[in-house]
């Protein structure tokens, strides 16, 4: 008869706790090591205890793991919360949406069937409904509201909550897709970076993608590419291959994609568009819908009186052609009801619109305007920042982003914190971290040398000491040559803001198991190079104490762990700067871990020299060190970027960001921030100069 679990768990811990005291025993006998030998018998539970819990933790991961309709919701609820702020932040205060109008344009061929030939904003999710297969295409002008539409059609189809049955919809930013990658494997990725604060594991979503469980709303073919680059060699027409190969069991999969008119139709000219789709064009706002959002938009229409008539009487004039899309009038109403903060008078009036001769002419005016207005008009933090400041900030990212040549992978729209780095001068930044983690391994290295007791070991520079003292160099060398790498690795997560959740424990017993095998890994290192060195005598207490300090810091990582949260409570759901923070947090965190075992290991295991309180101290920031270096790659480029670009951004970078994205300058799609509109993006690369 088979086993069961507990007993099962209950044999190996009876034979680790035998195994344990067993070999404490031996040790005490063989070498001499009375003190730590007691340290130990007393503290040998810890070893088949911290197998419970690793036992433990398994079970309930296999258990979380079947749990694929939990996942969905809490997936489900995640996406809803934060594509309701991001469609909030689109719309502006007053939540005043304009009933765009769209209609079906139909292929030569692989059309979807159940397409209407019209349809409005109001009714998008049911239009969506009646396509089959469910593969939409939505194209438009700039600023038409392609977003906003796919917005209100993924949050549409999230009420009520999809059954266990149905895919769950999911943003994606298409800039941040290299296309040889296969399109499912990329999906995974980015359903685990933009919600692995909800427990999705990449298996998970691989898991949830494999079985077509995730709905793709594919935000921004248009801006794959640049528009030098040649028609054939785009990656949105790989894109578009992938998706015309993109199947479930009953054929075509859905699929939703926006994409730009002019983008969309030079593709289609190649016979390259998504087949067995519906696509719909988005129609230049009325007149009339102009007129209505406004006198809705405005506290006193009656300053907008010249504009309307403008509008009214003259419908295909320089204005009414100027404010023909959402975006535009947008940005007019944000200029326009800006008003000072000490007597609320407006700065300027709406009339100075019939002044302006040409479309560009309207676009520059309204996006000079736009910059201080939305500073001015934050909903928090008004004037945190001031104008010039983040004028000359935005429009540092914005010339960033347009260095991104045609023949590159990277994305031109799309900047995410730990990939910022290039913009400070890639070989700065590398040259920089390599001779800081070049100053670190020196600096560690005398200090761990300085808690050797040199009274009672000679230095010979025998061959037993060089080999000792080459593990010093060694590391050091692999430490340097790491920092040095052009590649940056992806950030870690530790999730300290989801310790009360049965999945963040799971992923906090994770992150301890790797740092205590780091533990034990530095310790065997250098218990053998202290021995080498110091003497025979150096090794079994220096590997020993390694095992002890590692049973000690476990439990007193754990509470340091929960008072390094940090929550972002300003934050929205998906917020790009936790990929950072997550990663600074899993380096402290094994850090600390590693220093109170190496602190413990050169105090106890080492007989005379410095004083106790020294070594223990030298222990504990030569661990923190190598942790915060071992496990914060992506952090630490970071880290070393925001230094070599003072001046240039603000030090505190990611909270800027995030007040801009407050403010409407910015939005953001998935883990990376994105200019508001390309528009704005590519009048700050003009305008580098408030």
């Amino acid at each position: 008869m088979k086993r069961s679990r507990t007993s099962q768990v209950a044999v190996v811990y009876t034979v680790l706790q035998v195994a344990t005291v067993a070999l404490v025993l031996w040790l005490s006998k063989h070498f001499q090591v009375a003190r730590l030998s007691v340290t130990l018998v007393a503290l040998a539970p810890t070893v088949p205890g911290a197998f419970l819990a690793l036992a433990a933790y398994l079970a309930d991961r296999r258990d979380a793991a079947a749990d694929t309709g939990g996942k969905l919701k809490a997936l489900a609820a995640a996406v809803d919360a934060a594509e309701t702020l991001q469609r909030a932040q689109l719309i502006g205060p007053g939540a005043h949406r304009i009933d765009v109008a769209f209609h079906h344009h139909t292929e030569p061929a692989n059309n979807a069937v159940g397409a209407a030939p019209d349809g409005r904003l109001t009714d998008i999710v049911a239009y969506y409904q009646r396509l089959r297969p469910a593969r939409l295409v939505i194209t438009g002008e700039p600023g038409a509201g392609k977003t906003l539409l796919a917005l209100d059609l993924l949050l549409g189809l999230l009420v009520p909550v999809p059954a266990d049955t149905e895919p769950v919809p999911v943003r994606f930013s298409l800039a941040s897709w290299d296309t040889g990658r296969p399109l499912q494997k990329w999906l995974a990725h980015q359903v685990h970076q933009q919600f692995r604060d909800q427990g999705i594991t990449l298996a998970d979503a691989a898991a949830l993608v494999d079985q077509h469980r995730i709905l793709p709303v594919l935000d921004g073919l248009d801006e794959m590419d640049t528009d030098a680059t040649p028609v054939g060699r785009r990656r949105a027409a790989r894109a578009l291959q992938e998706l015309n190969k993109f199947q479930d069991r009953k054929g075509s999969a859905p699929v939703i994609l926006t994409c730009r008119t002019t983008q969309y139709q030079e593709l289609a000219a190649l016979d390259l568009r998504m087949r067995e789709a519906a696509r719909i064009q988005l129609d230049p706002v009325t007149p009339d819908q102009a007129t209505a959002y406004l006198t809705a938009r405005s506290t006193n229409p009656d300053r907008w009186t010249p504009v309307i008539d403008a509008l009214t009487t003259a419908p295909g004039g320089t204005l009414a052609r100027s404010l023909a899309t959402p975006w535009r009038l947008n940005l007019a109403v944000t200029a326009y009801e800006d008003r000072h903060p000490d007597d609320q008078t407006y700065f300027r009036n709406p009339d100075h619109l019939l002044t302006l001769a040409s479309p560009s002419a309207v676009r520059d005016h309204l996006l000079a305007l736009y910059l201080p207005a939305a500073a001015h008009q934050h909903p928090t933090r008004p004037n945190r920042y001031s104008p010039d400041q983040t004028h000359r900030w935005l429009a540092a990212l914005a010339a960033h982003l347009g260095t991104i040549t045609p023949a590159s992978t990277a994305s031109s729209t799309d900047f995410v914190l730990h990939q910022l780095w290039p913009m400070a001068g890639a070989r700065r930044v590398r040259t920089a971290e390599t001779l800081l983690v070049a100053f670190l391994a020196l600096v560690v290295s005398t200090l761990l040398l300085s808690t050797l007791p040199l009274s009672q070991v000679p230095i010979t520079f025998s061959a037993r000491q060089r080999l000792g003292a080459s593990a010093f160099v060694l590391f050091g060398l692999a430490a340097i040559r790491q920092a040095s790498r052009p590649l940056v690795p992806e950030p870690q997560t530790f999730q300290l803001q989801r310790l009360r959740s049965p999945i963040g424990r799971h992923q906090l017993a994770r992150t301890f198991a790797i740092a205590l095998a780091f533990v034990l890994a530095c310790g065997l290192v250098g218990g053998v190079a202290g021995g080498l060195i110091g003497g025979r005598h150096g090794v079994i207490p220096l590997g020993l104490a390694a095992a002890l300090g590692a049973g000690l810091a476990a439990g007193s990582a754990f509470g340091s762990a929960v008072g390094f949260e940090n929550r972002l409570e300003d934050a929205p759901p998906t917020d790009p700067r936790h990929l950072v923070r997550d990663d600074f947090a899993l380096g402290f965190t094994v850090g600390f871990v590693g220093g109170l075992a190496l602190g413990l290991m050169l105090a106890f295991g080492l007989g005379g020299g410095p004083p106790f309180a020294f070594k223990f101290t030298v222990g504990l920031a030569a661990g923190l060190a190598l942790g915060l270096y071992g496990f914060t790659g992506a952090g630490r480029r970071y880290l070393v970027f925001l230094f070599c670009i003072r001046g240039r951004l603000p030090w505190r970078l990611g909270t800027f960001l995030n007040w801009a994205y407050e403010a409407g300058l910015l939005r953001i799609s998935g883990v990376a921030y994105q200019f508001r509109h390309r528009e704005l993006q590519d009048w700050l690369t003009a305008h580098s100069v408030p």
